[in-house]
């Protein structure tokens, strides 16, 4: 499990306390920064981009909120407040979690757990890479990480995604070019695949929703090798 940086940001001595020594006893959790928010402060948690953010509202020289409109990272934020009015503005920040002091450790786990889970999404997420194609004598953009397969026909491909299929004018090795080596592989000379889509396979034949595409025989150990380090 990897380890996660935080930063506290809290004017009472006594809340910074308690919540460093939960921290501490926090095995995915780091603590680099604990301190009330001042402009300063504001510059070294932007400068140790920390993944968690522990922020208080009510402070003495800069609010809550005022610090959260100076950050210029984006870290899983978790506000703990002795007062409920500041939640539905909090949120507003899309904050990860509101904390009601005093919480309870076992509350306090159920907020890391949460911040855990969308650091877990974002980064598995998978960002939209798009290519301009005619389609019907239409541009249209296709996003190539929705694509499950292209099948050739022609002087044609055809290009099959989970909303609808594509004719489109182009030679299959033209095609290949445009997408990303690492993700799609042609294992026939009619056929490329997406290597995230494929459900199981053999060394005769791949499966992507029901279709059974023939693999070549050259193509076979390539295949391993890169279904392989698919993550």
């Amino acid at each position: 499990m990897k380890t996660f940086k935080c930063a506290i940001i809290e004017d009472s001595n006594t809340q910074r306390k308690l919540l460093e020594q939960i921290i501490q006893h926090n095995k995915n959790l780091k603590l680099v920064h604990s301190s009330s928010a001042t402009n300063e402060s504001l510059a070294l948690v932007n400068e140790l981009n920390v993944d968690f953010l522990f922020l208080d509202i009510e402070m003495p020289v800069m609010n809550g909120f005022e610090f959260l409109a100076g950050l210029k990272i984006t870290p899983q934020v978790i506000i703990t407040s002795h007062d409920q009015k500041y939640a539905l503005e909090a949120f507003e920040f899309n904050v990860t979690d509101f904390l009601l002091k005093p919480y309870s450790n076992e509350r306090f786990n159920i907020a890391i757990t949460k911040a855990i889970d969308k650091i877990k999404f974002i980064k598995n997420k998978q960002p939209e890479n798009k290519i301009t194609v005619k389609h019907n004598l239409k541009q249209v953009e296709l996003n190539v990480h929705g694509i499950l397969y292209v099948e050739a026909l022609g002087d044609y491909v055809k290009v099959v995604t989970q909303e609808r299929n594509y004719i489109i004018l182009s030679t299959m090795n033209a095609f290949n070019k445009r997408l990303e080596a690492d993700k799609f592989i042609r294992i026939h000379k009619s056929y490329i695949v997406n290597l995230k889509m494929v459900e199981r396979y053999n060394h005769e034949f791949i499966e992507i929703q029901n279709k059974k595409i023939p693999i070549s025989r050259a193509k076979i150990v390539e295949l391993d090798q890169l279904l392989n380090c698919i993550e």
